[in-house]
Parts: structure tokens; C-alpha cells; sequence
């Protein structure tokens, strides 16, 4: 509930949920690590009022990963954005898990800034909660407009590389490299635009 400064000084274990706040701005530094472990399989929620600030380079990208000696889909939970922008009502509630404190998302602002993700890679995500009930690589729930995304690579998802539940978020150069399940999923009313999208699938995945 207070801003926070991770460093690529430092490899960041994340466990469970663990959720952004209070107008809270979390700011990740070009090259740090952020990993978990498959039996915690830790979620990066940034909830409506705060922020992230996640800039890497090419040459140094902010990394979410797996902690295992064999990593596996599903040893990482995902990066779950909400925000304030209009959605259509498809769905009432977050998935796959969160606390219900913190399950209600959109609003009326659609120029809604959440942060900035920049050169950010995202490996062995996914998470099943229950049937229908999961947490995607990067999940964007009522993002706005003011918030940036640019150059985003989903690797090796258990779901969906990208879920997009309303809002009106513009994206572009995204990768969905060998994900489960859809590369990108559109619900809710989405209203963004994204370009240069690019979907490989592993066949034997």
C-alpha cells in the first residue's frame, strides 16, 4: 500500500498473491528478475488506483520467471493489471483466485493510467484456479488508455498469453511464444487497438 523500488541488484522471489494498492506506484528497474516457485505460484497484482512502472531495454528486460531447476508452465502465477476504464459487464469479478477484497475492476475513466510495461518477459505463467477460472500471463482488467505497453513477450503460458477484459488500453509488439491456451483473448467490450502482434505455437504443446 506504499511505493516500492525493486532493483536488478536483486532477484525478487514472489509467493501467492500479492497485490499493489492505494494509489501505491511499484517502479522495476531495467534487468531485474521477479521468479516463483510452482508451489507457491506467485500473482503481481497491480489493483485500481495503483501503478507500475516496468521499463526495461532489449538489451536488458525485466524478467517473470520460474525459480525450478525444471522449469514447467504454471510455476508462475502471472502479472494481473486492473484499472477504471468502461467495461460491458461480462464478467463481475477478477478470475482465477484473487481476494475479493480486490475483485472488482473497471469504472468510467477510460484514459485510466495503470503504468508502463516496457520490454518485459513473462515465462511459465498460468495458474487453473477451477475450470474456466485461471490466471493468464498478463491479465488486463479495465485498463485505460494513459497506461503504456510496448514490447511484451509471454512465454510458455499454462493460459492465455494475454487476456484483455474490457478497457481501452493501446498495445503494441506483443509475443505470445507457445502458450496453452489462447494467445490473445478479448472480452468484455474491449475498445484498445494493438499492433504488431505476433502468435507461434509449439505443436507438441
Amino acid at each position: 500500500s506504499s511505493d516500492m523500488h525493486w532493483k536488478s541488484s536483486i532477484t525478487y522471489h514472489l509467493r501467492g498473491y500479492v497485490y499493489v494498492t492505494n494509489n501505491a506506484t511499484i517502479t522495476i528497474d531495467a534487468g531485474t528478475k521477479i521468479v516463483s516457485n510452482k508451489d507457491s505460484a506467485g500473482v503481481l497484482v497491480i489493483y485500481r488506483t495503483a501503478r507500475i512502472i516496468a521499463e526495461g531495454s532489449a538489451s536488458s528486460p525485466i524478467i517473470f520467471t520460474s525459480a525450478e531447476t525444471n522449469p514447467q508452465p504454471g510455476d508462475l502465477g502471472g502479472l494481473v493489471i486492473v484499472g477504471q476504464a468502461k467495461v460491458n459487464g461480462n464478467h463481475s469479478v477478477l478470475e482465477g483466485g484473487v481476494n475479493a477484497a480486490f475483485s472488482v475492476f473497471g469504472g468510467t475513466n477510460d484514459a485510466d493510467n495503470s503504468g508502463s510495461l516496457k520490454y518485459v518477459r513473462i515465462e511459465y505463467a498460468g495458474k487453473a484456479v477451477n475450470p474456466g477460472d485461471e490466471i493468464n500471463g498478463l491479465s488486463l482488467y479495465g485498463v485505460g488508455s494513459g497506461t503504456t505497453i510496448d514490447y511484451v513477450e509471454v512465454v510458455r503460458g499454462l493460459d492465455d498469453a494475454y487476456e484483455f477484459f474490457g478497457g481501452t488500453v493501446n498495445c503494441k509488439h506483443l509475443i505470445a511464444y507457445n502458450s496453452a491456451d489462447d494467445d490473445y483473448d478479448i472480452d468484455d467490450g474491449y475498445r484498445g487497438k494493438i499492433q504488431y502482434a505476433i502468435s507461434i505455437k509449439d505443436p507438441a504443446f
